[in-house]
């Protein structure tokens, strides 16, 4: 059975400040801006069919999906831990620019591999992949068209295994907030698969 998972990112959250951060799951409220996104994201999607909503826990995450939902006259979105983002260990909401500073040679060691690193208490965007994969197929084998609101880091290592592309160049990939990736399934779950920006 054919299936269409139409994945989106959450709008923009409300920032304390401008400092550059490792945001992973810090809860973090929508901003108005991101509110009126999610109004524009549910705009492209009207009328495609979609049967069912899935979204992170946290709560930029959640209330976009609730304003989605809402505009496209599904139930509420149905909670998956599996669709957090990646965990950022004791890396979680510290400037870059501190890390960089106080912990040079793991700074540096992120950026020579992005799909293996893994700060203390966190995970490896190789592990964020693997969680992916199976989230997101157990949302397929449903059976259903759905949305699915989740994070930068999470549709990103996604579409690198989607298109087979290296994870360690995981930023090729371009992912606004509000951005939706369509993923259309063929018979058989990432055997048989397209992916395409709406």
């Amino acid at each position: 059975m054919a299936v269409k998972l139409y994945i989106q990112r959450h709008g923009l959250p409300c920032f304390a400040d401008s400092v550059k951060r490792y945001v992973g799951r810090t809860d973090l409220p929508l901003s108005p801006e991101g509110m009126a996104q999610a109004e524009q994201g549910a705009a492209r999607l009207m009328d495609r069919g979609i049967g069912m909503a899935y979204t992170s826990p946290l709560s930029r995450c959640r209330e976009f999906a609730e304003i989605i939902a809402d505009k496209l006259g599904l139930p509420a979105a149905i909670e998956l831990p599996g669709l957090l983002e990646i965990n950022m260990g004791n890396w979680e909401y510290r400037p870059v620019g501190e890390i960089k500073d106080t912990r040079p040679e793991d700074y540096k060691a992120r950026g020579l591999d992005l799909a293996g690193f893994v700060p203390e208490g966190g995970e490896s965007f190789r592990e964020c992949q693997i969680r992916a994969v199976k989230t997101i197929g157990d949302i397929a084998a449903a059976g259903q068209d759905a949305v699915v609101i989740t994070h930068a880091g999470f549709i990103r290592s996604l579409l690198c295994y989607a298109e087979n592309h290296d994870l360690n160049d995981l930023f090729y990939y371009d992912v606004p907030y509000g951005g939706i990736f369509m993923l259309d399934y063929g018979d058989e779950l990432f055997k048989s698969i397209r992916v395409s920006r709406l």
